[in-house]
């Protein structure tokens, strides 16, 4: 009977210690490595956000960070929020002219809303004491247009 006490105190121990080395130690690792990559950012660097996005650093507080993201905006966020720097093999490679080619397009094109305005009758009997038509008129739409090919 002690035997197999002994056994299940060595089983559970054996249970904590596999706990550590394979979440508890790597995890701490990864933060003091993100904790490290945090306090050696200077201002310049191109840095990636967890959500996705590119930016270069153009001022740190203790908390913050201020990023460019594009020529003349800047985006303030959480010194959290920045995951690692970014990499060549992050970056695409796109020329100044391509950025510019693709704002005139999206510039110069024109979008469908998707609201259809409604068309109200002339003829529709209106109450001159109410500010709303009659029950007996109801707005009609138009057709709505299903080609979308000037939307991406």
């Amino acid at each position: 009977m002690a035997s197999n006490q002994y056994s299940t105190l060595i089983l559970v121990l054996l249970m904590v210690v596999a706990f550590y080395f394979l979440i508890l130690r790597p995890q701490k690792k990864r933060q003091q490595a993100l904790q490290k990559m945090t306090r050696e950012l200077q201002p310049g660097d191109q840095v990636l956000l967890g959500s996705g996005l590119f930016g270069t650093l153009v001022s740190l507080g203790t908390k913050q960070a201020v990023l460019e993201i594009a020529p003349g905006v800047e985006l303030t966020v959480l010194k959290q929020a920045i995951v690692r720097r970014a990499t060549e093999a992050d970056v695409d490679a796109v020329s100044e002219d391509e950025v510019g080619d693709e704002l005139e397009a999206e510039a110069t094109s024109t979008y469908d809303s998707g609201a259809v305005p409604p068309v109200v009758r002339a003829d529709a009997d209106v109450d001159a004491s109410s500010p709303y038509p009659s029950s007996t008129t109801s707005p009609t739409y138009p057709s709505t247009d299903t080609d979308r090919s000037n939307l991406r």
